[in-house]
């Protein structure tokens, strides 16, 4: 059999037949730093992957968004395995992200310090020996079998509409794992982590490879932690935890109920936070309500208006966008593109003077920002705070101190809001608040703003830079949390983003990722909007909002 050709970063190597993108990063001493997963004409797999037919190839590293996910993927399975092996009698689900870590329930009994400590050091024992970790297929029947054994109705009920021929299943140590996303090709990969007792459970955390090859220091975020433990306990009641039970509603006729409760419970969070507000001895005068790329901020900001009107109060709203320095005095960010995330993007100086004039009782003339000419002109509207008054004001950089200088804290209630998801694919396989962020903005931009899904994707790495610059730094800031995800909202997403991501072309280099979220929606079953509430956070993203914007 002749040899085949490999091409990469524009370079062509010949290669045996059967080749793996490791084997050719040693033979060929390829310039690349941590690599940990492979995209092979398009498509994102492992890095042991065997070529079988001429290729180009983009190896993916740990500096990559990509490359963490394979990471933190194949840590946590490192983690379940080490867990079965030490720990037969107890379950764990793997919940969400603290910080810089992964939280895990465990459930059977909570474990005590030292036995954390017995399944860290199992854990690095495996890293250590550098055991292959074994991909392979098992049919249906046998897989069933599997499940059936292993007593994993969550992974049964994710499959019973999702059934495909065979099934990939990930072995080591005799342990059998079915996960969505590719995996390291063996422990030796997988030394950086750490993991101690939190709470109830475990906390797995993982380094920033961007940085320093370094373990953070595992910092707590209480009142974030909280916020997630309220919508685990609902999400509990009504038997909604992972895919599987959710395409088991859908298929059953039984979703709509479901979908006025999750509204209904999110509106009595706006509720209480409202009151919070409301019921303060001396009431705070400038609301501030800050989260992530689509969490839903202006609908949320919409309803809390409401039910401050119900409280005899009269919101006015000063947009953010308004504030924006000029263009030319912009800052970049390290690709060298404006970066509007940045706190400096905001003419600070001018919206602190603003707000504390209004508080003051003066008048003030708001500006306005010209998007095409990059300026910000005087807009001819004046505003005067009357006494039943509270400004809101929502953006990325709601929490962040700089913009309320001087501002005595009795006069601010600051929100934060983001969708933390609580779904999982099965209980060993979570899905990421940013993939669902991820999906609701590109279902947006494709709606309401022209953007195709590969204008979206491309973006996503900046936006992402920002966030966690400027955003997730000050979430314990915040006074209260909103928690804006719905339990069935992917699957409402699904249609939509498919088709947008369907158009993604194979010689894009969004490709792989456009088809890593193929892959995951197709584990949901579709949903339409009809039972959707006109004032639904979700109705932001797809359409018919009664709110507008």
């Amino acid at each position: 059999m002749k040899n085949l050709i490999v091409t990469f970063k524009g370079n062509k190597y010949e290669v045996a037949p059967l080749s793996t993108t490791e084997e050719i990063i040693k033979k060929h001493d390829l310039d690349v730093i941590d690599p940990i997963a492979v995209v092979i004409n398009g498509h994102f797999t492992r890095l042991n992957k065997k070529i079988r037919a001429d290729s180009d190839i983009d190896i993916v590293t740990l500096q990559t968004p990509e490359g963490k996910q394979v990471y933190e993927s194949s840590v946590m399975y490192l983690f379940l395995v080490a867990f079965a092996k030490k720990f037969p009698k107890h379950e764990v689900f793997i919940q969400h992200t603290i910080q810089k870590g992964i939280y895990a329930e465990v459930s059977g009994g909570e474990l005590t310090t030292a036995q954390v400590g017995e399944l860290k050091q199992y854990m690095k024992e495996l890293a250590s020996k550098n055991i292959p970790i074994v991909k392979t297929e098992k049919d249906w029947d046998e897989a069933l079998e599997a499940m059936l054994e292993g007593d994993r109705n969550d992974m049964l009920n994710l499959y019973r509409y999702h059934r495909p021929s065979t099934l990939k299943f990930y072995e080591l140590e005799g342990v059998d794992e079915c996960l969505y996303m590719p995996l390291a090709p063996s422990t030796g990969y997988l030394e950086l982590f750490e993991i101690q007792k939190y709470r109830g459970g475990v906390i797995i955390v993982l380094p920033n490879f961007k940085e320093e090859k370094v373990i953070p220091e595992f910092v707590d975020r209480p009142k974030l932690f909280k916020s997630y433990e309220e919508y685990h306990k609902w999400s509990q009641i009504l038997k909604v935890r992972t895919v599987g039970q959710l395409n088991k509603y859908i298929m059953n006729d039984e979703i709509d109920d479901l979908i006025k409760i999750a509204e209904a419970f999110q509106e009595k969070r706006v509720v209480q936070i409202a009151d919070a507000i409301t019921g303060k001895e001396k009431i705070p005068r400038l609301v501030s309500i800050a989260g992530p790329t689509s969490s839903g901020k202006t609908t949320f900001s919409k309803r809390l208006g409401v039910q401050l009107m119900v409280s005899g109060f009269k919101p006015v709203t000063i947009a953010m966008d308004n504030y924006f320095v000029d263009r030319d005095d912009t800052p970049v960010d390290e690709d060298g593109n404006l970066d509007f995330e940045d706190i400096n993007a905001i003419d600070t100086k001018l919206f602190c003077q603003h707000i504390n004039d209004l508080l003051s009782g003066k008048e003030i003339e708001l500006p306005k920002f010209n998007f095409i000419e990059g300026k910000k002109f005087p807009s001819g509207e004046f505003m005067k705070l009357e006494d039943n008054q509270i400004i809101v004001f929502e953006g990325i950089h709601g929490l962040n101190p700089i913009l309320t200088k001087g501002i005595d804290d009795s006069e601010k209630f600051r929100i934060y809001i983001a969708p933390l998801t609580q779904l999982n694919l099965h209980r060993h396989d979570r899905i990421t608040a940013a993939d669902t962020r991820l999906l609701r903005r590109m279902v947006r931009d494709n709606f309401f703003r022209g953007y195709s899904a590969s204008d979206t994707l491309s973006r996503w790495a900046s936006v992402r830079r920002g966030e966690k610059k400027n955003i997730f730094p000050m979430q314990e800031h915040a006074d209260e949390i909103f928690n804006s995800a719905l339990f069935y909202e992917l699957s409402v997403l699904k249609g939509h983003a498919e088709r947008a991501l369907l158009k993604v072309e194979k010689d894009d280099p969004v490709f792989a990722e456009a088809q890593r979220l193929l892959r995951f929606l197709s584990f949901f079953l579709p949903l339409h909007t009809n039972e959707i509430p006109t004032n639904s956070i979700l109705k932001e993203f797809v359409g018919g909002s009664t709110f507008k914007y």
